[in-house]
C-alpha cells in the first residue's frame, strides 16, 4: 500500500520510522546542459551565502546524498562550460557526448534528463532499462501519450522511481494553498482561472507548470476540454515543435478543463502581455484564493459572515523550509529510493494528465475548438 508524504519535512516523514541508510551517497547522472541543468550557483551578500538558483546542478550541490557522477551533451563547449562551472564540486565527474555510453558506463542510481521536450521518452526508458534506481525527467514530461506510457511502463517494470520537475509541487506555498482548501477555507473548489503571460507562454513548454498547477488543486482526472490555439498553428493535430528553444515554434493556447469531480478550469495562455504574469485564482461557495506563483504570495478573500457587502481578506502564510524546490526534489528521489512505499508527488501519472490536456487542447483545436473527450 503506497503512502503520501509531505517532501518539504525532511528527513523522513514525521510518524514513519526511518530506515538505516544503505549508502552515504547516490549518484547522478545529467543528460542535457542547458540553463536549468548546469547554470551555476550564485553569490550572495554576507552574512547570506550560496544564492540557490533554480538549476539542477545547483540544487544537487545543495541536497543531501546526491552527488553528481556524470554528465552529458551534444555540445562540446556546453560540457567545458558545465566543467569550468562544476568541476571543482565534483572533480571526478566524467563528461559524455553519449547518453548510452554514459548510462552504460557510470553505474548511476539516479538519471537527470534535460534535453530538448520531445526527447525525454528514450532517454527516460534507456535509463530505467540500464538499472537507474530513479529518473527525475524535465518538464513536459513528453510531448505524446504514448511517450508518456513507455515511460510510465518501463520504470514499472524495472522497479525505477519516476519523478516530473513540475517545481511548484515541492513549493511551500502551494502546499500550503491546498491545505487552505482542504481546511475549507473558500468551500469545495469549484472553478480555476490560470494564466501563463509573457513571449514564452508556449503551450509545451512554459505553459506546462499552470497546467501542472491546475491539476494540483483540483486533485481530479481531467474528462473533457475545449481551446483555440495562437494564429499560425491550424496544423497541429500533434506536437511539431522545435523542442521548446523558440517560441515562435510553440504555439500559445486558451483552454477549458472539466474535471471528473465537477471542478472547472480555464487556462489562458498568451505571448502579448506583461512578463512573467503567472497566477492561479481558485474559487468556491465561500470565497476565493489568489496565488501570484513566481512572488510566492496568495491572499484568501471571503465575505463577512455578518455583512454580506464586506470582503475578508487575509494573507496565506506558507511554512518556511531550509529545503524546498529542486533541493526537496532531489531529496525526495533519495527518500523514495529508500521507501518504496512512499509515494512522491510529482509522479508520471500525474505528469501525464497535463499532456492529457495539452494534447487534448490540440485535438479541440483541430476539430473546431469544440468541447472534446480526453485523449488516453
Amino acid at each position: 500500500m503506497s503512502t503520501w508524504h509531505d517532501p518539504l519535512k525532511l528527513p523522513y516523514p514525521a510518524n514513519g520510522e526511518q530506515r538505516p541508510v544503505t549508502k552515504e551517497s547516490y549518484r547522478v547522472g545529467i543528460i542535457g546542459l542547458s540553463g536549468i541543468a548546469a547554470r551555476p550557483r550564485g553569490n550572495a551578500k554576507a552574512p547570506f551565502a550560496n544564492e540557490i538558483l533554480i538549476s539542477h546542478a545547483a540544487s544537487i550541490d545543495h541536497a543531501a546524498r546526491v552527488e553528481v557522477a556524470s554528465y552529458c551533451d551534444l555540445q562540446p563547449t556546453l560540457l567545458e562550460e558545465f566543467s569550468g562551472n562544476w568541476g571543482s564540486r565534483w572533480p571526478d565527474a566524467r563528461a559524455y557526448t553519449n547518453y548510452k555510453e554514459m548510462l552504460a558506463d557510470a553505474d548511476l542510481d539516479i538519471v537527470t534528463v534535460a534535453t530538448s521536450d520531445h526527447l525525454h521518452a528514450d532517454m527516460t526508458v534507456d535509463a530505467a532499462t540500464a538499472g537507474a534506481k530513479a529518473v527525475f525527467v524535465e518538464k513536459p514530461m513528453a510531448t505524446s501519450l504514448e511517450d508518456t506510457d513507455r515511460m510510465i511502463q518501463a520504470c514499472e517494470e524495472n522497479g525505477t522511481v519516476l519523478s516530473v520537475d513540475h517545481t511548484r509541487r515541492w513549493s511551500p506555498m502551494f502546499h500550503q494553498a491546498r491545505e487552505s482548501i482542504r481546511g475549507g477555507s473558500i468551500g469545495a473548489l469549484s472553478t480555476i482561472v490560470a494564466q501563463r503571460g509573457s513571449g514564452r507562454a508556449m503551450l509545451f513548454r512554459n505553459g506546462t507548470h499552470i497546467i501542472d498547477g491546475i491539476c494540483f488543486f483540483a486533485e481530479s482526472d481531467p474528462v473533457q476540454v475545449w481551446a483555440n490555439l495562437e494564429s499560425g498553428f491550424e496544423d497541429w493535430d500533434r506536437y511539431k515543435g522545435s523542442g521548446g528553444k523558440d517560441p515562435a515554434n510553440d504555439p500559445a493556447a486558451t483552454g477549458f478543463v472539466l474535471f471528473s469531480n465537477g471542478v472547472r478550469a480555464v487556462y489562458l495562455g498568451h505571448k502579448d502581455t506583461t512578463d512573467n504574469l503567472k497566477d492561479l485564482h481558485l474559487s468556491g461557495p465561500d470565497g476565493q484564493i489568489f496565488l501570484h506563483i513566481d512572488a510566492q504570495i496568495a491572499h484568501v478573500r471571503t465575505t463577512d459572515p455578518d455583512d454580506s457587502n464586506l470582503h475578508l481578506v487575509r494573507t496565506i502564510q506558507p511554512r518556511q523550509y531550509q529545503v524546498h524546490g529542486l533541493v526537496a526534489a532531489y531529496e525526495e528521489l533519495v527518500r523514495l529510493i529508500e521507501n518504496p512505499s512512499l509515494v512522491g508527488v510529482s509522479t508520471g501519472y500525474e505528469a501525464r494528465k497535463t499532456v492529457q490536456i495539452m494534447v487534448g487542447f490540440l485535438k479541440s483545436h483541430q476539430e473546431g475548438s469544440r468541447m472534446v473527450a480526453i485523449p488516453d
